[in-house]
């Protein structure tokens, strides 16, 4: 396949789309103050017709991208030419790429198309790939992750008969399916969520966009009106406005996370989602820093959690991140099974070393210590009503409880397992070969006595990802400490 090949032509139509929508705001602000009083001019037509041009001008901009946009399969690189006004060339090797993830929009699965991100070891920033073809056929991006697979194996595989992988027919050794969210997983994940808070939060940020002209004083004065017609007319409203964000949300949970299925194909971890947007990401595991078990407070309640992976760098299925929802939600007597076909190397326990319990009283004092000054504050101010604000150290020192409880280590071999809580409830797993840093803190508090912190950075993104235990035995610290110094 060494001949230049180009995107299908709707590649044109996502470019135009993809700049259109960018424009929607400033188009829908000219639009509006340009219908405000009489036309008399030609003059007074412009705004209009700037954005008829506007409008040209990006759909032949994004034809002309399509027009000088190629790629082929030549000497064991992918070869990408592309530019608008100066002509760009992008060779990536096979050896250096990782995964190529697949992703099926609306507008692609009409014309049986998909838009192919390739990542590979050293992405240069979280978020973005590599190199994107936005629109090639189905059956050419099997094709060509055949192609890279075959001449990665066999670059791989220099004692095996060059024949032999050349002629591989197989196409991966071994495919198995491993894990689907049914409609009740995806249900319990929508309600566990928190969506419809950002249901609330993205639609009063569209409305701030147009706040010059919503009539602020017309809208309170209806509201007054609303309350002086009574609370429960109010009450009824907010409930309904509450069911229908809630609705939605659930409705869009099923959309994002519809047909969410886990594969295992040969060395990689195939994830496939999406109801109007089908996405597949492939997880190379070799990738694979670690494993976390995340439980929020609801979803423990009822047994559920969320099984996080941290993946070295690259961008998977979250845009600004490297920690990779494996399975959103799930229930937790599944995970040692689900994660042993996957993970067969790792070691899932719950029996852990426990805290001690002197350090109790430094996870109450430390999840509660912020709410001491005001409410100090608040008695002085308003006293003696004012001293019910002692009430809100409760919460918070519960907290600081389940926070110490929550807390342990284990070593198992050249595995480091770790539990701690903020809110949420974190089971890290890491393989000592993956830890990037360990570090053994000790404050002047501490020493007197005899604690000491652990934190452990695996890589993940830029900055890579942190987990920390406080105030564990002297003894336990020292313990790990020397595990990872020490071989």
């Amino acid at each position: 396949m060494s001949e230049y090949k180009r995107l299908h032509p709707i590649s044109a139509v996502a470019n135009f789309l993809k700049q259109l929508k960018e424009l929607i705001i400033p188009f829908v602000l000219l639009f509006v103050l340009n219908s405000r009083g009489e036309k008399s001019g030609f003059w007074d037509y412009m705004p209009l017709i700037s954005m008829g041009v506007v409008l040209v001008i990006v759909l032949v901009a994004g034809v002309l991208k399509w027009l000088r946009f190629t790629y082929r399969l030549e000497e064991g690189e992918l070869r990408i030419e592309y530019g608008l006004f100066v002509k760009k060339k992008r060779y990536i090797p096979f050896d250096r790429i990782q995964s190529l993830n697949f992703s099926e929009g609306i507008i692609h699965r009409p014309f049986g198309l998909v838009k192919v991100k390739v990542e590979t070891a050293g992405s240069s920033s979280p978020g973005e790939s590599e190199a994107e073809l936005t629109a090639i056929l189905k059956e050419e991006a099997l094709e060509l992750e055949k192609i890279i697979y075959r001449e990665k194996k066999k670059g791989q595989t220099t004692e095996m008969d060059e024949e032999t992988v050349v002629h591989e027919k197989d196409f991966p050794k071994e495919e198995k399916w491993v894990f689907k969210m049914s409609a009740k997983d995806i249900l319990v994940l929508a309600l566990t969520s928190g969506g419809v808070g950002v249901i609330l939060s993205g639609a009063a940020v569209f409305l701030s966009q147009f706040s010059e002209f919503i009539p602020y004083e017309m809208i309170f004065d209806e509201v007054m009106a609303f309350v002086k017609s009574g609370l429960l007319f109010i009450a009824i409203m907010s409930f309904i406005i509450l069911l229908v964000a809630w609705i939605f949300s659930v409705g869009w949970t099923f959309v994002l996370y519809g047909d969410f299925k886990i594969r295992m194909s040969d060395d990689n971890i195939v994830i496939t989602r999406g109801l109007l947007e089908r996405k597949q990401v492939t997880v190379p595991l070799n990738r694979v820093q670690g494993i976390r078990i995340v439980e929020n407070p609801v979803r423990q309640l009822f047994g559920y959690c969320t099984v996080v992976i941290e993946n070295a760098g690259g961008s998977v299925l979250d845009k600004d991140s490297s920690t990779i929802k494996l399975m959103p939600v799930v229930k937790k007597k599944r995970v040692p099974g689900l994660l042993h076909t996957l993970f067969p190397e790792y070691v899932l326990t719950e029996e852990f070393h426990r805290l001690p319990k002197r350090s109790l009283r430094r996870y109450i004092f430390r999840a509660a210590d912020w709410v001491i000054i005001p409410v100090v504050i608040l008695a002085i101010m308003y006293w003696p009503l004012g001293l019910l604000s002692i009430l809100l150290v409760i919460p918070f020192s519960l907290l600081g409880f389940f926070q110490h409880r929550a807390g342990g280590w284990r070593i198992t071999d050249n595995q480091l397992s770790l539990r701690y809580r903020g809110i949420l409830k974190h089971t890290a797993f890491m393989k000592k070969s993956r830890i990037q840093s360990l570090d053994s803190k000790q404050s002047w508090f501490q020493a007197r006595r005899n604690l000491r912190s652990i934190s452990t950075t695996l890589k993940s993104g830029q900055t890579g990802y942190s987990s920390e235990v406080n105030d564990l035995e002297l003894e336990d610290a020292a313990e790990i400490y020397n595990w990872f110094s020490h071989d």
